[in-house]
């Protein structure tokens, strides 16, 4: 009995005690890129607003400053640099003189960093102009002063559909050096998300038409635990005609609380060493 009695209590000393979950006006949670739950220090709510396109809102938080979040998914912080160096490759690729498109890129922080560079044009497509505005008021630290008006001299802003700039691009000829996808995540799975995975592969071929020979296609991917979705990413490059290789990096990004994976797509014997 009495060992019966002993195993049980220590049975009970082993039990694991999980913290409560914090209820309030706004939520301080957010999921990581396999859906683990994090909790984020989250003390007010800046901007929240929906457009035609997704639920737009900008939170602080007292350790990683501004975040945008997108449909409740965090994007961008003004701790992200990391996320912006890494995707543009910063100090590896040249982007002086070049000719560059951003498809996405809203919160204005790829473009800011790349007008750094003395690139000869810039085109951004973004369809939102919601979170360009909420970013050019709320996020000025990591875009400057880059969405306070749509064109500058050597960049320019398209509020629309990035489909229909691209296929006009094709209809007038135009090549580009680097080409920039800064849109949604890649998704999880062709299962769950067939739609998304049609119009990426429709988004990839295109690009790669407008490509020039030596050019490239940068874009971020998804977090490190997501696998099945950076492995399904990577066998999409293998339908693109004509053939392409790629190389990959990684970063940690302080708002995301995770390691993300960013991959440079090239056509296939255009590797540099």
């Amino acid at each position: 009995m009495k060992q019966d009695v002993s195993e049980k209590m220590v049975s009970v000393r082993k039990a694991q005690a999980f913290p409560f979950f914090k209820r309030g006006t706004f939520s301080t949670y957010f999921v990581s890129s396999d859906e683990r739950l994090l909790e984020y220090d989250i003390d007010k709510v800046l901007f929240e607003e929906t457009s035609p396109y997704q639920k737009v809102q900008i939170v602080h938080s007292k350790s990683l400053g501004n975040i945008l979040v997108l449909d409740d998914l965090q994007n961008i912080g003004e701790s992200d640099l990391i996320y912006t160096e890494t995707l543009m490759a910063r100090g590896k690729e040249n982007y002086k003189d070049k000719e560059i498109v951003i498809l996405g890129g809203g919160d204005g922080a790829l473009l800011y960093e790349l007008l750094k560079e003395k690139p000869k044009e810039v085109v951004m497509l973004e369809i939102d102009e919601m979170v360009m505005k909420a970013c050019a008021k709320y996020m000025r630290s990591i875009c400057g002063d880059v969405l306070d008006k749509y064109e500058g001299p050597n960049y320019k802003i398209i509020v629309g559909d990035c489909m229909k700039s691209l296929e006009e691009f094709t209809k007038e000829g135009r090549k580009f050096d680097y080409i920039f996808g800064d849109l949604t995540d890649v998704p999880i799975s062709q299962k769950h998300s067939g739609q998304l995975w049609t119009f990426y592969q429709k988004v990839l071929q295109m690009c790669f038409k407008l490509l020039r020979p030596d050019g490239k296609f940068m874009t971020h991917v998804n977090g490190i635990c997501s696998s099945e979705s950076v492995d399904m990413f990577k066998s999409q490059l293998d339908n693109i005609e004509p053939p392409v290789k790629f190389t990959t990096s990684r970063a940690f990004v302080p708002s995301f609380m995770e390691d993300w994976i960013f991959c440079q797509v090239f056509f296939d014997g255009n590797k540099k060493e």
